[in-house]
């Protein structure tokens, strides 16, 4: 394969990627859940690994300190997220969904769906199962698996 075509098949993922967070920063601003997509994945985040700390986020998000911790202070002063109790001597802050933030995950995770859905809907089933196959043989780094 060429060096083109496979500077053809980075460009053909950004653009999905591109378009897929379009479409989620658009679905989360018209259901006006008050999210936005980074916060929304944050929320996933700590759905799916409860008792997380602020570096297990940055370390799975790849995104920087600051941003994860200006996202984390939103989402606490909105009461999706609280700070589990210390265990004796523990200096990191762990974090769990509360009530409304685990209703606005779910709404959220909907939103998602649908977008996933339209993302795929020109392909039938094994295509779609083609397509995941090949994307899991790809390299990723991913410390988290937040998305």
């Amino acid at each position: 394969m060429s060096a083109s075509r496979e500077i053809e098949i980075l460009n053909l993922v950004n653009e999905i990627m591109q378009h897929a967070t379009a479409s989620m920063q658009r679905s989360l601003r018209e259901a006006e859940l008050g999210l936005a997509a980074m916060e929304a994945r944050t929320l996933r985040f700590v759905a799916r690994n409860p008792g997380c700390t602020q570096n297990d986020i940055v370390r799975a998000s790849g995104r920087d300190k600051a941003q994860i911790a200006r996202i984390i202070k939103t989402l606490l002063e909105r009461g999706n997220v609280s700070r589990m109790p210390n265990e004796a001597g523990e200096k990191r802050q762990r974090l769990v969904l509360t009530a409304d933030g685990a209703h606005a995950h779910e709404r959220a995770e909907a939103l998602r769906e649908v977008v996933a859905q339209s993302l795929v809907q020109e392909l039938d089933a094994g295509e779609r199962e083609q397509l995941e196959s090949l994307l899991r043989r790809m390299p990723r780094d991913r410390a988290g698996g937040s998305d």
